[in-house]
């Protein structure tokens, strides 16, 4: 995931923490601003880019060679996401330096020096080992990425991040921080199990795809780990769509109508690069703890029992023709 790219520790500038309107109005699910990438809804009509075809196919030959499927993360390669109160006890978290780059030390610093750390707190499986935390009551966020617990309790993480202010944060880490490739939060775009058990996504989903553009990235990422060259091959951080047009009815998973639903509404983001098309869901091990080990997706992505439990997460997105996605131009809606 992270290579020669965390060395690029000035070229993109900081994000740029948005005000809030002043009238009141229900806080997206994921905490991030409203006027931010992930919470803007797309207009009905708006350009494509003039390779989205293209750029698609690609994509598409990615699902079609490498399993067969567009597929959800959830416990693997995707994250747990904890809220914590303002009580949690604080560790200072240590640096592990997996890539061998000890100038990253004093950048990090900061963001692993105080992380209210529960006692039940897990990583996602995979090599990735990403985790989410949030602290609504000092409106602090932290992600990692190949986080670790000792046999002693202490917590280490080789990359990642905080974001102070949260709440008026667009979804978009000061380079070159957070746990993905391309500086994208992870609670930015991951799709919670409580969304999809209320039918509702309001904030753009992510896209991981096989091949990622070579030295491209697209606002809202800040830096990308991409692998191809071609400029028909997607950049990370750019934006895509679900064709408006596509009858969403026809998909006989209500999770999947929901998620499509979101696509069409307020797209998708190519957040990183994988080992299949995969989009992220969070894992429902800390969900299943509290609720009688019981695996919630099973009967959200599959409720009349078709499949056997556990495919559900290969299927699910089966039946979204990805040729009818369409990509956004690239830097699509940047500030000025």
């Amino acid at each position: 995931m992270f290579t020669r790219v965390l060395v690029m520790l000035a070229l993109v500038p900081a994000a740029v923490v948005m005000a809030e309107p002043a009238q009141a109005h229900t806080r997206p699910t994921n905490g991030f601003s409203r006027q931010g990438p992930w919470n803007t809804k797309l207009p009905r009509h708006v350009p494509l880019a003039a390779n989205s075809a293209a750029v698609v196919e690609n994509i598409r030959l990615d699902k079609v060679n490498n399993y067969g499927s567009w597929a959800v993360n959830t416990d693997e390669y995707s994250t747990p996401i904890f809220t914590v109160g303002r009580n949690t006890p604080t560790q200072r978290w240590t640096f592990s330096d997996c890539l061998n780059l000890p100038e990253l030390a004093p950048v990090i610093a900061d963001s692993l020096a105080a992380v209210p750390t529960p006692a039940d707190l897990i990583v996602s499986k995979g090599t990735d080992a990403q985790i989410t935390i949030y602290q609504p009551a000092t409106d602090t966020y932290w992600d990692f990425w190949r986080a670790e617990k000792d046999a002693a309790g202490h917590w280490s993480a080789c990359w990642g991040g905080k974001i102070e202010h949260y709440s008026r944060n667009p979804g978009i880490f000061t380079n070159p921080l957070g746990a993905t490739a391309t500086g994208l939060p992870m609670g930015a775009f991951t799709i919670r199990i409580d969304e999809l058990r209320r039918g509702r996504i309001d904030h753009a989903v992510n896209i991981a795809t096989v091949r990622t553009r070579k030295d491209c990235n697209s606002w809202p990422a800040t830096r990308n780990d991409g692998n191809t060259e071609g400029a028909d091959i997607a950049c990370e951080g750019q934006r895509f769509r679900l064709d408006p047009a596509f009858d969403v009815s026809v998909l006989r998973s209500p999770a999947a109508r929901t998620i499509a639903r979101a696509m069409q509404e307020y797209g998708l983001i190519m957040t990183d690069k994988a080992g299949a098309l995969v989009t992220y869901a969070e894992d429902p091990r800390p969900y299943m703890a509290a609720n009688g080990g019981v695996d919630p997706y099973f009967a959200l992505m599959d409720p009349d029992d078709i499949v056997p439990d556990g495919v559900e997460k290969y299927l699910i997105l089966g039946e979204i023709p990805v040729e009818r996605l369409q990509a956004l131009p690239y830097d699509y809606a940047r500030p000025c």
